[in-house]
Formats: structure tokens, C-alpha cells, sequence
């Protein structure tokens, strides 16, 4: 089951880049029609996609890196809590005679939406800051899964 689930992350990365190329295309062509006045409009546009390329390019590279991660150390079951917080929130992972706290990594697939779940079961993998959770649920249906990028940090002190 793990590997089937660790090559679907290479959708991700292909998605990336997939929006990488398009913001290229995007960008030359307002460039091409930037000299008609019906499409000045498109030309403070065009900067958007400018700096959407190397987002998208960082974005396809984290989550190879993140998929590789995986593959080394496969993925392992879990049961994870989810801490409240909006924009990096904490996830306690609790592994067959082991504990890890990690951190939301910054990314479009976000934990936020799962605050409040308990013991949820998941699988996780990767190591240090490549690591993944991947949760029951996921975005538009409940049959499906759902990966969100995490970095391991040290358990809570206080």
C-alpha cells in the first residue's frame, strides 16, 4: 500500500510544474500582445506570472525532494491530533512506541482544515524537514487522500 501512495506524489510535483509552464506561457504571450492598447491591461498582469514561475519550479523541487524522502524511509501508520492554528499548525504524531510533534511546512495543501481531529489514523514519511503526513480525507471527498508537507521539530517543553 505504501508505495502506491508515495508515487502519487510525483502528481504533485507534476502539478507544480504543469502551473510553471503555463505561467511561462502566460507570460510570453501577454508580452506578444502587450503593443495592441486593447491589451495594456494584461501587461501588470504578466508580472504576476513572472514571479508565479520560480514559485511554482520551488514548488515542484520541495515536493520531490519530499517524495524521495519518502521512498527512503517508506511510510510508517500513525495516529495524529491536530493542533489548533491557522497558518502552521501542529501535528502530534503518536507511531508504534514513538512520538512526534511536527510543523505545517508552507505550501497550498494546508492542515488548518483538519483542527480538531483526534487520533486520526495517518500515514507518515520522510525525515526531518521532507516529511509528509498523509490524511484519510481528503479536499472535495472523503474517499480520497490527502497530503500535507510537515518538518519534524522539537516536542513542546512547557
Amino acid at each position: 500500500m505504501a508505495g502506491p501512495l508515495i508515487e502519487k506524489l510525483s502528481l504533485l510535483e507534476q502539478r507544480a510544474t504543469a502551473w510553471a509552464a503555463f505561467w511561462i506561457a502566460y507570460f510570453v504571450a501577454c508580452q506578444i500582445i502587450s503593443d495592441d492598447r486593447r491589451f495594456e491591461v494584461l501587461v501588470p498582469l504578466s508580472w504576476v506570472a513572472f514571479y508565479g514561475i520560480p514559485a511554482c519550479l520551488y514548488a515542484a523541487w520541495l515536493w520531490k525532494s519530499r517524495r524521495r524522502s519518502a521512498e527512503k524511509t517508506g511510510l510508517r501508520e500513525a495516529m495524529a491530533t491536530v493542533r489548533p492554528g491557522w497558518l502552521f499548525p501542529r501535528i502530534d504524531v503518536y507511531l508504534e512506541g514513538d512520538y512526534k510533534l511536527l510543523q505545517t511546512r508552507r505550501s497550498l495543501r494546508i492542515a488548518p482544515r483538519f483542527d480538531g481531529l483526534e487520533k486520526v489514523p495517518v500515514f507518515i514519511g520522510g525525515e526531518e524537514t521532507d516529511m509528509i503526513v498523509i490524511f484519510p480525507r481528503g479536499r472535495f471527498s472523503k474517499d480520497t487522500l490527502y497530503t500535507v508537507p510537515v518538518k519534524e521539530i522539537e516536542p513542546d517543553t512547557a
